[in-house]
């Protein structure tokens, strides 16, 4: 059990290129680790690892403990690049926070009661497998219906979505795109329901979720998108940050500095701390700096 634990937490090892740079590490994190087409190089891999250590464990196991890893990543709003090497495309389904605390207790508390009562392991591990499918097709029924509330309150909008917000699994941004402008909306389909925001110091969840309304007093703000910026192709750290940002808007500026961020990150919510943002200084010689958590900067070339 130990071994497929660490089996399932193997793509993560992509951590390490952090050791050449954090920008580098964003570029490729869920990338050629988390690849559905390199998923068999990775089960040949480990394979032969094991077959040295003379382990008998099925190959399908391998290769299922890699695979759940993989998709419990696309199930996010970050984004998985599952075609790497042929495309940095990423794949996401918006069903769950990056980090969730109540879709890991539908996992981690059913197993942790098998690990106690050994004798009904395996129902326990059945259970959990439930637990989570319930959890996912809730979500995918929620998220279908913060979809048709974003459909009927920007009918002229060329494009939406609505990405799950933290704490509750009833808490949704919606993002409408209208030509050059964002429109954005959190709302909370049912507020009575707390989630997680019960272990959580009030002032620490409304640092990373905004505010946050009810359907009946929806209100909506518009951001200009980063086309709107109208900056020449080849300035530093545009062209990372169109990859990078799914909803990239422009959060503020004046004649020295141009500040964007990422929709997907909460960006320009009163009150919200959003990471990775992109500051450009403006001028004769442009230079772009990311903006991680904590105002931590990297600069862009």
């Amino acid at each position: 059990m130990l071994l497929l634990i660490l089996l399932t937490m193997a793509p993560d090892i992509d951590i390490l290129l952090r050791l050449v740079s954090d920008t580098f590490y964003l570029q490729h994190h869920r990338g050629i680790t988390h690849s559905l087409l390199m998923l068999p190089l990775w089960c040949w891999l480990i394979i032969s690892l094991l077959r040295r250590q003379r382990s008998a464990m099925p190959a399908w196991w391998i290769g299922a403990a890699l695979l759940l890893h993989i998709g419990l990543d696309i199930i996010t709003s970050f984004g998985t690049m599952i075609l790497v090497p042929f495309s940095d495309w990423r794949a996401a389904l918006d069903l769950v926070f990056i980090i969730d605390p109540l879709f890991t207790a539908c996992l981690l508390l059913p197993l942790l009661a098998g690990m106690i009562w050994r004798r009904h392991a395996r129902h326990c591990a059945m259970l959990a497998l439930l637990l989570m499918s319930t959890y996912l097709g809730m979500t995918a029924y929620l998220h279908d219906k913060a979809m048709t509330i974003a459909r009927q309150q920007q009918p002229a909008a060329t494009a939406i979505a609505a990405l799950p917000l933290p704490f509750s699994p009833f808490r949704w941004q919606l993002i409408a795109r209208d030509g050059q402008h964002y429109h954005r909306s959190l709302i909370d389909l049912w507020p009575a329901f707390e989630g997680s925001c019960v272990i959580f110091p009030s002032s620490f969840t409304a640092r990373y979720s905004g505010d946050v309304r009810s359907i009946e007093r929806i209100q909506w703000q518009t951001l200009p998108a980063l086309d709107a910026a109208r900056l020449p192709a080849n300035t530093p750290g545009l062209a990372f940050y169109r990859w990078f940002a799914r909803f990239p808007v422009l959060l503020a500026g004046n004649a020295q500095y141009l500040e964007f961020g990422d929709l997907r990150f909460i960006a320009g919510t009163a009150g919200a701390v959003s990471p990775f943002r992109l500051r450009i200084q403006t001028g004769p010689q442009p230079r772009a700096w990311l903006i991680w958590r904590g105002e931590r900067r990297s600069e862009l070339r």
